[in-house]
């Protein structure tokens, strides 16, 4: 940031010499983006906290295996999260400017709806995945560790996204921002007591209960308080329809037998991939096949 400040400082400089400092407006950016600022620090305490209470109370080997897993499940899900947030944020802003909350409401239920249909099947393919995958991606030492942390980690994942690129929005369309940081406080302080209850008693096992615990109750204070605020609506058939394909998915995949390596991670990929879309197309879950049709009819009329 630095090296590049001699060249943006320039422009930033012309930039402002052009207008003048307005104290309300100052003031409400403040109130606006304090809060989130706050809540992106909790986030951090809640990613983090747990590595710190592994160290003190086991060591540092198994803060190394613990993280290897949590890296490779979170790192992974976070891509497909912040493809569907830099997309959906500003739909949704969009959506509520020119339409209100009822345009709001629609575009809500259909982000919700894609989100639910590739997020869940992809937190569960990276738990049936989790050995094949950390043995390609990590070193033999911590692979056996580390797909034993994995699934329990893309299952936090998969919770700490939806309230993140879903049920937040509710705070920052609103402009209600205060009401997040004191949602992300319930997951943050869950996080640090759980994991004091249970790693000294349960070792690495606690902290990974305690993980997907707490973001169970992020999500579920975040959900409860943004309704005070703005209401999403949530797709529980849609919901329901990914949860029952992702379990027909893990049937057929766990049927695969354990070979090991790249061969075992692309089979049961490819396995997983063919059975979850094809039972998504037949029930045409969130309506995508609807959609995709009703597409292409229209490329070909162009």
């Amino acid at each position: 940031a630095v090296a590049c400040l001699p060249f943006i400082a320039p422009g930033e400089r012309a930039l402002a010499g052009m207008g003048r400092a307005e104290a309300a407006r100052l003031r409400e950016h403040a109130l606006y983006g304090l809060p989130v600022a706050l809540s992106l620090i909790l986030a951090l305490v809640l990613a983090s906290t747990d590595r710190f209470l592994l160290a003190h109370f086991l060591d540092e080997a198994t803060v190394g295996v613990y993280h290897a897993g949590y890296s490779l499940a979170n790192r992974t899900l976070d891509v497909t999260f912040i493809w569907l947030g830099a997309a959906g944020g500003p739909a949704l802003v969009m959506a509520l400017e020119r339409g209100g909350r009822e345009a709001l409401a629609h575009a809500a239920r259909e982000q919700a709806e894609l989100m639910a249909l590739l997020t869940i099947p992809a937190a569960t393919g990276l738990a049936l995945v989790a050995a094949p995958l950390a043995q390609l991606m990590i070193g033999p030492q911590l692979s056996a560790g580390a797909a034993h942390v994995t699934p329990w980690i893309a299952l936090s994942g998969l919770l700490g996204g939806l309230t993140t690129y879903y049920f937040h929005q509710a705070f920052t369309l609103s402009r209600r921002t205060s009401l997040l940081s004191v949602a992300m406080c319930v997951p943050a302080l869950a996080n640090v007591l759980l994991n004091l209850l249970l790693i000294p008693r349960f070792g690495l096992d606690g902290a990974l209960w305690a993980t997907p615990s707490s973001f169970a109750l992020g999500l579920l204070a975040s959900a409860l308080m943004g309704r005070r605020s703005l209401v999403l609506p949530v797709p529980w058939l849609t919901v329901a329809q990914a949860v029952g394909a992702s379990g027909v998915m893990a049937l057929a995949v766990t049927r695969i037998p354990a070979m090991g390596g790249l061969l075992e991670l692309l089979l049961k990929a490819a396995v997983g991939a063919v059975v979850y879309g094809g039972i998504i197309a037949a029930v045409d879950a969130g309506a995508l096949r609807s959609r995709g049709q009703t597409y292409l009819q229209a490329r070909r009329a162009a």
